[in-house]
């Protein structure tokens, strides 16, 4: 079913519409869906006489129009027959759940005047009023307001027809919670994701503007993935078109649509930052704990002042073993968003809590009941967690129910660390005036699109979801992105988070549309690294040069110019180039020893020695003997090639160094004394699971050209083999 569907909506995208139909036609008889043949019939007529006008010459400005009405008319078909078929087939976890609640859940009309009736000043209210039991009827208040909320969020879920107008009443009511409306984004971008709709991105549109900053974000989270996911079939529908043009009249609305573009592809980094936490620097904690236990008096730790105050020998510890840097990277990390409590709180997601589903989404509400109880006495926990800038409310939910099942002592213990996160926090929104605003959106944004990381990716039918992340890296490539005009600072901004992350096809995309708009060599530079690094040296060249051209005589371009010949086997350009650069830095040991290398390259073995003797009169090294040694061989020093290699192996030799040895002992005749060198490098050969072997006969025209005739060579390995 999905393989079919599938097919006809690349027809579609790629404008084959009568191979669509053909493919629809075919698709209905398979799965006898008849009922659909005339649907199917009155597309075909419609498109064979718009193709007959068109042959006759028939002048129609309204022609592009008409076709894509008829397009949309086939994406519709396709998507409403696939919807039928997995409602009524497919094992998937979301169709499974349609077919359970469908006959159950209200109209979403009803819902919502029930959210209306139990909003929380209503209650309050109520129970003032009749003087009753306020701590029973609290807890059943919340249940009844949980169970309307789920059932709210299941109706948006799973309602193939989603009521338009209850929607929009739900959003604008001044009685419903926000943490409902939130809620209710989410439900309706869950749809979205299942199935395209142009109604509903409409009304995640018109969400983008709410004035509660918590509905507005997740309303634009929402779009941007529903807009990525959609890309190929949006340029068919003008009513999108309009709506985007509207939204990006508001600089508000693109400058929020770049933060999340690039907080979305900051989650590419969460498997990195939870590797290097699970492989690193556990890892390394975990050696210290005997140390710092030793060194820690924990007969103390009770007592505020060793709360707040760290031990000095504990940190210097820390310092030693190198976590230090590690741990100031991750926090560093934090600070700019990242997620690094992925791995965390991925152990914590296995609470009954997040069996249902709907709660995966749920903002992080201390009045709800699987968690009201922590908070009933304990005012400071709350605000604690509710302020808590850098945990999702997925892991405030997880982190929350955890600590009703841990001890007093242990609670306070926990409470403690995140109340001096806590102050960090309100030192950092000193030290910046538009805190209170701007960066609280930041948070909301983002706290929001982990909590979607984590349902995606830690869901127990999260195979049963689209993969919605795999769109992460691609906004900047959607028709969407060009559509709503982006100025280019806020364009740059996304290419520069590219390129600092790593991400150098996606950076160079983003730079060369902005370099058709701006003739500029730091530009040009860093198109040039993109293609370098993704090993497009020939591309990498083409960029360098122009930004030599505009900025002529700077060394690390020069040198950059001079790399990229020499991959690309120029190696006179790279010569002249580095030479280049070798004026520009006289003293730069490394530009010489890359001038020697190409002169071996060439075969010009005395200008090569004359390079490398520069170099180790500055800085003798096993780096530059290594150099000295393989040329004096080349050249047939032989003599003071076996002196070099001497001094090598009486340092840290590798199995190369073995190698080339052996070359040099075998070409003075020494066959003994390359014999156990060879076996030497075989062993660490072993060790890295390599191929000797293979590395020895990729030498052999060297040791030809060494005088060593070609028929004892076999001899030799057999020898070799015989010995190990």
């Amino acid at each position: 079913m999905q393989n079919t569907a599938t097919q006809i909506l690349v027809h579609l995208k790629n404008r084959r519409l009568k191979q669509a139909i053909d493919a629809l036609r075919s698709w209905l008889q398979d799965v006898h869906l008849l009922e659909y043949v005339d649907s199917v019939d009155e597309l075909e007529n419609n498109y064979r006489l718009m193709l007959q006008y068109a042959v006759d010459g028939v002048n129609d400005p309204q022609r592009e129009l008409v076709y894509h009405n008829l397009v949309k008319k086939a994406f519709l078909l396709t998507d409403t027959i696939r919807e039928e078929l997995f409602t009524k087939f497919s094992s998937g976890y979301d169709y499974s759940q349609i077919r359970y609640y469908r006959s159950q859940l209200r109209s979403l009309r009803a819902i919502v005047h029930s959210l209306e009736e139990q909003s929380t000043n209503k209650v309050v209210a109520f129970l003032i009023e009749e003087g009753l039991n306020q701590q029973s009827n609290r807890k059943e208040q919340i249940a009844l307001h949980e169970q309307t909320r789920l059932e709210m969020f299941r109706s948006l879920w799973l309602i193939q027809e989603v009521d338009a107008d209850s929607f929009k009443l739900l959003l604008a009511s001044d009685t419903i919670d926000p943490v409902d409306k939130s809620f209710a984004i989410s439900a309706l971008t869950l749809n979205l994701v299942r199935q395209f709709n142009a109604e509903r991105i409409g009304l995640l549109a018109d969400a983008c503007m709410h004035k509660q900053p918590e509905v507005r974000l997740r309303a634009l989270v929402g779009l941007a993935l529903a807009l990525a996911i959609y890309n190929a079939r949006l340029p068919f529908y003008d009513g999108i078109r309009q709506r985007l043009a509207l939204l990006s009249d508001d600089p508000k609305f693109a400058k929020a649509l770049v933060t999340i573009i690039i907080q979305f592809a900051r989650t590419s980094e969460t498997d990195k930052i939870s590797q290097k936490m699970q492989q690193e620097i556990l890892p390394e904690m975990m050696k210290l704990a005997p140390q710092v236990k030793d060194k820690i008096d924990f007969d103390n730790m009770s007592s505020a002042e060793e709360w707040e105050d760290k031990n000095p020998e504990w940190q210097d510890l820390i310092e030693k073993s190198g976590v230090g840097d590690k741990l100031r990277e991750m926090s560093e990390l934090q600070l700019e968003g990242a997620d690094v409590y992925m791995n965390t709180f991925a152990q914590l997601k296995h609470y009954p809590f997040f069996n249902e589903l709907p709660n995966w989404f749920l903002p992080f509400d201390t009045g709800h009941s699987t968690v009201v109880d922590l908070f009933a006495e304990n005012n400071q926990m709350m605000q604690l967690l509710l302020n808590n800038a850098y945990l999702c409310n997925s892991d405030k939910y997880s982190l929350a129910i955890s600590m009703k099942q841990i001890a007093e002592s242990q609670r306070k213990s926990m409470m403690q660390a995140f109340k001096l996160e806590a102050e960090q926090i309100d030192e950092l929104k000193k030290s910046d005036l538009n805190m209170e605003t701007e960066t609280y959106e930041r948070q909301v944004s983002n706290q929001y699109i982990q909590d979607l990381y984590r349902f995606f990716k830690l869901f127990a039918y999260r195979n049963d979801f689209m993969p919605v992340f795999n769109w992460a890296l691609r906004f900047h490539s959607c028709w969407f992105f060009d559509m709503l005009d982006l100025s280019e600072e806020q364009q740059l901004q996304i290419a520069e988070y590219y390129f600092a992350k790593g991400y150098y096809g996606e950076a160079f995309a983003l730079f060369e549309k902005l370099s058709k708009a701006d003739v500029d060599a730091g530009l040009f530079q860093k198109m040039g690294y993109c293609r370098q690094q993704t090993a497009d040296f020939g591309q990498a060249l083409e960029y360098y040069l122009r930004a030599e051209a505009l900025l002529p005589e700077q060394l690390w371009l020069t040198r950059k110019i001079a790399f990229c010949n020499k991959m690309l086997r120029n190696y006179d350009e790279a010569l002249d180039y580095y030479k280049r650069a070798e004026v520009l830095d006289p003293e730069n040991r490394n530009i010489q020893l890359q001038i020697g290398h190409l002169f071996v390259q060439e075969k010009r073995y005395a200008e090569a020695l004359n390079y490398y003797f520069k170099v180790e009169l500055a800085t003798s090294t096993p780096k530059v003997w290594r150099a000295i040694a393989w040329c004096s061989f080349l050249s047939g020093k032989f003599r003071q090639a076996e002196n070099y290699y001497a001094k090598i192996i009486e340092q840290k030799p590798t199995k190369l160094d073995y190698l080339n040895a052996g070359h040099v002992a075998w070409s003075q005749q020494k066959r003994n004394d390359a014999l156990q060198l060879y076996a030497k490098s075989v062993q660490l050969f072993r060790l890295d699971d390599d191929d000797f072997y293979k590395a020895f006969d990729q030498d052999v025209p060297q040791l030809l050209a060494s005088g060593i005739s070609k028929e004892e060579i076999p001899l030799m390995m057999d020898k070799l083999r015989y010995m190990i």
